[in-house]
């Protein structure tokens, strides 16, 4: 099996040919953004523990509760993909017109509640969500764990990154998940802590995986927020996957100094 780096990489340059291939079928400011911002700075790893598992497992079918979409597209080469987002058009004009642009039939993509799934139970023998869980206000994390526990199959996986920090934390922002200015903050996403991850561990799952994501550098205060001006933090783009490659720890238990993410891979057991 590939490393993690390799699979991320694998990630990497899948992207930039998806970008090509559009630029070239004419859909030219979707390829170009593709190009630019191919794997962001925290995709790299859980990308790659995606790829990995699904190498590993060869599911059927796979349901993306994800953001952004590219791995989707990745997927849906091989694999039926069912990609889902509460109501970001994107979905629709950017990663679904891409699908079709590569002649991807197997990618398929719905509007959907991560916390009321209109999906029969047991549907997907593999579920992964990458930063959105933590989007959602109130119990409906839990909420989504459930779901997404009912449409999985027994014996089935599912793969869950959330923010870690060492104390937990509700964020504001004057700013909802797709970056649109909002009149007033509301609430933007949870970091949770060691302690608190637990809203994830419900009883119809058993976590079989379990790994804290962190940096080596303090990138993230720089790159996350408003710190660097437009045009520079614009100028970083491509890199992210190189830094991301080269700054990134990914461990057994949050041990280092700047842990950013907690990656869950559950279980659903037979019946």
């Amino acid at each position: 099996m590939p490393s993690l780096r390799s699979l991320g990489f694998y990630c990497y340059f899948e992207a930039l040919g998806i970008a090509f291939q559009s630029i070239f079928a004419g859909d030219i400011r979707n390829g170009l953004k593709l190009l630019v911002a191919s794997v962001g700075y925290w995709r790299f790893l859980p990308n790659a523990l995606v790829l990995q598992l699904v190498r590993e497992n060869k599911p059927a079918r796979i349901l993306d509760v994800s953001s952004p979409k590219l791995l989707s597209l990745i997927l849906s080469a091989d694999h039926d993909v069912l990609a889902l987002d509460l109501d970001d058009p994107q979905l629709e004009t950017r990663w679904a017109r891409t699908a079709r642009l590569l002649g991807h039939s197997r990618f398929s993509y719905r509007f959907e509640n991560a916390c009321e799934l209109h999906i029969p139970d047991a549907s997907f023998p593999f579920v992964y969500s990458l930063s959105v869980i933590e989007h959602i206000p109130g119990d409906g994390d839990a909420q989504a764990m459930r779901e997404i526990a009912r449409v999985l199959q027994p014996g089935g996986k599912a793969l869950i990154e959330v923010p870690l920090r060492y104390e937990h934390k509700d964020v504001f922002q004057n700013y909802d998940s797709k970056g649109f200015a909002l009149p007033e903050p509301r609430f933007y996403e949870r970091w949770y802590s060691p302690e608190t991850i637990s809203r994830l561990k419900i009883p119809e799952l058993r976590v079989i995986g379990e790994w804290a994501m962190g940096e080596y550098l303090p990138f993230d205060p720089w790159i996350a927020g408003p710190r660097l001006p437009r045009l520079l933090r614009l100028a970083l783009l491509p890199l992210e996957p190189f830094l991301g490659a080269w700054n990134m720890w990914l461990e057994s238990k949050p041990g280092r100094a700047r842990p950013l993410s907690m990656i869950l891979l559950f279980e659903k057991p037979d019946a």
